[in-house]
């Protein structure tokens, strides 16, 4: 299973669903998913497979493939994406920083560890 980091408030209260489509519009690189769902190819086995969304989901531009990439899973009161993802010069890591600080949120870990918004590493706690 993969581990995840989530854009959460620290104090553990609700992102409104309004307010993280607010700050997804505002921001430079990130939109909102169009489609009920997104289907990937994998290219080296030619398998179709298809990932329902939900409303609140995010796609980040990847500028070096001149793509966007589903990235943000809108879960009710946080978003999750992959922690493989956290490198801060990474299109992702960039755009979670800048949701996160629109917010007033935090990023933490699956595990409920905090990470430092501008060297992506783990706050001790």
């Amino acid at each position: 299973m993969a581990y995840h980091l989530h854009i959460a408030k620290a104090d553990e209260s609700e992102i409104a669903s309004d307010a993280w489509q607010a700050a997804v519009i505002e921001t430079e690189g990130i939109r909102l998913l169009a489609a009920d769902a997104q289907t990937i190819t994998n290219p080296a086995t030619g398998e179709v497979i298809r990932l329902r969304a939900s409303e609140g989901d995010a796609e980040v531009f990847f500028p070096d493939q001149d793509r966007w990439h589903l990235v943000f899973r809108w879960r009710g009161n946080s978003a999750a994406f992959d922690a493989r993802l956290a490198e801060t010069d990474h299109p992702v890591w960039e755009a979670a920083v800048a949701l996160a600080t629109a917010l007033g949120a935090i990023i933490r870990g699956d595990e409920g560890e905090a990470y430092d918004l501008q060297s992506a590493k783990v706050i001790p706690s």
